[in-house]
């Protein structure tokens, strides 16, 4: 069974008996060398009573110092729960699925939007994005006016301030500006890239911190080996390692792809059997960097005092071959826009081999690693996410909620009551019932006149309160 943060593991219990052993062990042998002069019998009693409830506390006060766990979010770009073997996909992904045997799978996670800045922004904050006034992708103009500001209360510097390294290898796409650079926002260390697609090759424009470094390799190995640096540099602190793949979103190129090698009409970004192959290519190397990993935390015996947790910022783009278990595609409100795949991992802790069918999304993180550092006085009062501690370690329910997927004006507003899902744009309602319809396939919304008009009614009133700002 997992054991929850606070309470003791068969191992470490054992451990500590053994310790007050010891020390009580050695405090008999300290009496003995008492002065031979007689003690009266209530002395000598009160004598053993002291030194073994000093062993006691000594003992408590060792295993009390554990250090706190240690915390890594992977987050890959643009992967489908129809890419990948643990969602029965075409691609092989042999150590994402030891993770879920080890660990914890979920059916029902979500991005909380169907494109990347949003999804992170809530991830990040812990909120919905649209508090922050990014509901759609940071790009062209909006590159040098729209970002995260630097007092935003982020996930980072709850963790920084518990004591806590911090660091972001990879994507950020939540602001070009210096200032919401995320070494302003929790991160002590970033080497990266700010946009949000890049060369996988040639990183001119990437930062070291605020510094523009060109930083040499592939895209995939920098980010990998970064992450294993900054885990072996902190192995004896809590960390927080957020690593933000650029797989496997587009220019689809390989390693093999260098710019020497680029046929001159290669369409890299196109979406088909040009680039299956690599696309195929992508996801693998991406395993083998979770693999990677997950070796590195066990090499450094640190597997059991490390929470990893794997997911996408949004649904796929369709590049399978064979069918997919949802519709839509990313820039999609139906399921495969924003239902994406998503592992725990945390040996002794979750249990291994177990599944959650759970209604979750990407902003509960920052609660839920919150309250597992034991840090939820430091963090702000007022998240939308919710805690899922006690779900993942103790496979206790979640209470019902609604959830909601904004992306106005151009998808308009999703939202998830239970099994129930809406989308509602210009005014016009879809409403499906997944559990008998996972692909949204029925609109019930003339058939189910009651349930379409309360949703609708909770979407208003979500779009009316839920502002920049608020």
């Amino acid at each position: 069974m997992p054991v929850a943060p606070g309470l003791l593991s068969p191992v470490k219990i054992s451990n500590v008996f053994r310790l007050r052993a010891r020390r009580f062990t050695a405090f008999r042998a300290a009496s003995a060398r008492l002065p031979s002069a007689p003690i009266p019998l209530m002395m000598r009693s009160l004598t053993y009573s002291l030194l073994f409830f000093v062993a006691a506390l000594t003992g408590a006060k060792a295993v009390g110092a554990e250090r706190a766990p240690n915390f890594i979010v992977i987050l890959a770009d643009d992967l489908g729960c129809g890419d990948i073997s643990l969602y029965d996909g075409w691609v092989r992904t042999p150590r994402i699925d030891r993770m879920a045997r080890e660990g914890m799978m979920f059916t029902d996670f979500h991005s909380n939007s169907s494109v990347c800045s949003p999804t992170r922004a809530a991830f990040h904050t812990g909120r919905y994005q649209q508090r922050a006034g990014i509901v759609d992708v940071i790009v062209g103009r909006d590159a040098s006016e729209k970002g995260l500001p630097p007092e935003t209360p982020t996930l980072a510097k709850v963790l920084r301030k518990a004591g806590y390294a911090t660091a972001l290898f990879g994507k950020w796409h939540c602001g070009h500006l210096d200032e919401s650079n995320p070494t302003r926002l929790g991160f002590d260390e970033f080497v990266g890239f700010l946009n949000g697609g890049a060369d996988y090759h040639r990183h001119q424009a990437w930062r070291n911190g605020l510094k523009v470094e060109n930083v040499e390799g592939y895209s995939t190995d920098i980010i990998t080996e970064r992450s294993v640096d900054f885990i072996k540099r902190n192995r004896d602190r809590p960390f927080f390692l957020h690593i933000g793949h650029q797989a496997v979103h587009n220019p689809y190129q390989t390693r093999a792809d260098t710019p020497e090698t680029r046929a001159k009409d290669w369409k890299q970004n196109s979406v088909g059997d040009v680039n299956r192959a690599r696309y195929r290519t992508l996801i693998e190397d991406l395993d083998q960097s979770v693999g990677r990993l997950l070796d590195t935390l066990g090499e450094l015996g640190l597997a059991e005092n490390t929470l990893v947790f794997f997911w996408s910022d949004n649904g796929d783009v369709a590049m399978t071959p064979q069918p997919r278990p949802y519709r839509g595609t990313k820039f999609s409100h139906y399921e495969g826009g924003h239902r994406v795949p998503a592992v725990a991992w945390w040996p002794g802790r979750i249990k291994a081999g177990t599944r959650s069918d759970a209604l979750i999304a990407g902003f509960d993180l920052f609660p839920t690693l919150v309250e597992i550092a034991g840090s939820v006085a430091k963090a702000p009062p007022n998240l939308d996410g919710i805690s899922v501690r006690r779900h993942w370690l103790a496979g206790e329910p979640l209470p019902a909620r609604d959830l909601f997927f904004g992306y106005e004006p151009k998808l308009g507003t999703a939202l998830r009551r239970g099994d129930w899902k809406m989308i509602l744009k210009n005014g016009e309602a879809q409403l499906y019932y997944l559990k008998d319809d996972p692909k949204e396939t029925r609109d019930l919304a003339l058939e189910k006149p009651e349930i379409t008009a309360a949703m609708r009614s909770a979407i208003e009133e979500f779009k009316r309160t839920v502002t920049p700002g608020s």
